[in-house]
């Protein structure tokens, strides 16, 4: 698959995308779920519009064409009649309801692209009938495995995911996400597939991470984050599943002072 054009918002690009379908060319919205995590913020350069790199130059002619159309108004033309609006708004929701099993019939459709051109594919899209995604795959270190997969909600954005951060085949973390932004990490360090360090984000920010006992779950030291940096970190000095001490860090990582915690 080769990048065709990048949309200004998701509804421009599914539009065009039908352009294309009309005249005979796949085409298939990526990134939706990417304009989701960044809120209000403009969607440049994040949504794509990607076809198959046989139908590239005749896809690019098309929107070269619809690009130089000009708008124009439409006519107006008087309302039609009580009766004839209730005939049509009958014939609208059988049409409609047509559609909507047709959709619900229809099989999801693979799509797989070669990033860095070495004739195996480095990411692979299971999409809906209707172009949305429904899971990821990703290999970034381009060694042949898919080290990072996705699943996403029905509103395109990304909700949670799994992946091999040291690359060995395994993946020993797995990730939550609310509203597109990562909401939790659970990560097993030492193979044994146990949970002993988690992570937790606001907001898509890093903000925590904690350090359990694989065996009982609790943890024994948990860091705070402020802008990227230690602010402080509780710790349980006698491994009892009570973290009974605070460090308070400045900003070069630095102790400056230690508290006694109260018991819970």
């Amino acid at each position: 698959m080769q990048n065709l054009y990048q949309p200004a918002s998701a509804v421009e690009g599914h539009m065009l995308a039908d352009l294309l379908r009309q005249q005979g060319i796949e085409a298939t919205v990526l990134g939706e779920h990417l304009q989701g995590a960044i809120g209000e913020l403009p969607a440049a350069g994040l949504i794509r519009l990607v076809v198959a790199e046989e139908d590239h130059a005749r896809a690019r002619e098309i929107i070269e064409r619809w690009e130089a159309t000009a708008v124009v108004d439409p006519v107006q033309r008087p309302a039609p009649s009580s009766s004839r609006h209730v005939a049509w708004g009958v014939v609208g929701l059988l049409v409609g309801g047509a559609l909507c099993l047709a959709w619900l019939r229809a099989p999801t459709r693979e799509m797989e692209m070669d990033r860095n051109k070495d004739g195996i594919a480095d990411e692979r899209w299971t999409l809906s009938p209707a172009g949305s995604a429904l899971e990821s795959h990703f290999d970034r270190n381009f060694d042949g495995r898919m080290d990072a997969r996705f699943r996403y909600d029905t509103q395109g954005q990304v909700s949670e995911g799994e992946s091999d951060d040291n690359f060995d085949g395994v993946f020993e973390s797995h990730h939550r996400y609310r509203l597109g932004n990562p909401e939790q990490s659970e990560i097993d360090t030492d193979g044994d597939q146990l949970i002993d360090l988690v992570e937790g984000y606001r907001n898509g920010v890093l903000v925590k991470t904690s350090y359990l006992q694989p065996l009982t779950g609790q943890p024994t030291r948990v860091e705070h984050l402020r802008l990227g940096r230690l602010d402080h970190v509780d710790r349980d000095t006698d491994l009892d599943g009570t973290l009974d001490a605070r460090d308070h860090h400045n900003a070069l990582g630095q102790v400056t002072r230690t508290e006694r915690l109260a018991a819970p």
